[in-house]
């Protein structure tokens, strides 16, 4: 599980800065288009609602992907305990 843990720990951390580039981007076309709707011209430029619904998908991902890794490398590093100990129940 320690592999898998540090596969998805990778994995989540690409994703979450792939969704951070993605969510700068379109911080940009969105002022862009602001100016564009100031100046009363709106043609000639894209909606990026999709790209807004793309950095929400993968910020999600990235998300569930870094909890489940840290919880597997969690779960990897403690103790395992012995089946064979019998616990006192006489105290």
């Amino acid at each position: 599980m320690g592999n898998l843990g540090r596969v998805l720990l990778l994995l989540g951390v690409i994703l979450l800065v792939g969704a951070g580039t993605l969510l700068a981007k379109s911080v940009i076309d969105i002022n862009q288009l602001h100016a564009v709707a100031i100046t009363n011209r709106s043609s000639g430029f894209f909606n990026p609602s999709s790209q807004v619904l793309l950095t929400t998908g993968l910020s999600l991902a990235s998300g569930i992907l870094l909890g489940l890794a840290l919880s597997l490398l969690a779960r990897a590093r403690r103790p395992v305990q012995s089946q064979d100990a019998t616990p006192d129940r006489d105290r």
